[in-house]
C-alpha cells in the first residue's frame, strides 16, 4: 500500500492532502454529507482525528460544516464541488497508479490482483459483498 500511495503522490491531485484525508472526501464522496462520528467510526479513528482532517479540509475549501437538523450538537461534513472535483481526480490517479505498477505482471498475474483486490472490497466499512 505504501508503494502505490508513493506512486500515486506524485499526481498532482495528491499534493497537500494526506491518505487520511482522501478517505474523508471518499466517503463523503461516495455516501452524502455526513457526521463527523460517522466518518471516525467507518476509518477506526477517534473523534479529535476527524476534527483536525476535517479542519484542514474546510481550510483547503473541499469541505464544509453542517448542523445535522435532527440533533444540532452534530456536525456534518459536506463536500463542495471542489471537493467533489478532488475526490473523482484523486481515486482517478490512484487507480491509474495501481494500473502502472500491476502493468509489468503477466496477464494471468495481472488478473489474480484484481480478483484479490475485488474479493477484498467486502472488509471496508460500509461495502457490501461484490457478488
Amino acid at each position: 500500500m505504501r508503494h502505490l500511495l508513493a506512486h500515486a503522490r506524485r499526481r498532482a491531485t495528491w499534493k497537500r492532502l494526506t491518505y487520511q484525508q482522501y478517505n474523508v472526501l471518499r466517503i463523503i464522496h461516495a455516501d452524502g454529507p455526513m457526521p463527523q462520528a460517522e466518518i471516525a467510526r467507518r476509518l477506526f479513528v477517534s473523534a479529535p482525528v476527524i476534527t483536525r482532517l476535517a479542519a484542514g479540509l474546510v481550510d483547503a475549501g473541499l469541505v464544509e460544516k453542517g448542523r445535522d437538523v435532527h440533533d444540532r450538537r452534530s456536525v456534518r461534513l459536506i463536500l463542495t464541488r471542489s471537493g467533489r472535483r478532488r475526490a473523482t481526480a484523486m481515486r482517478r490517479d490512484l487507480l491509474a497508479a495501481a494500473a502502472e505498477l500491476i502493468e509489468p505482471l503477466p496477464e494471468d498475474r495481472r488478473a489474480s490482483v484484481a480478483a484479490a483486490l475485488d474479493e477484498l472490497q467486502v472488509l471496508l466499512p460500509g461495502r457490501g459483498s461484490t457478488r
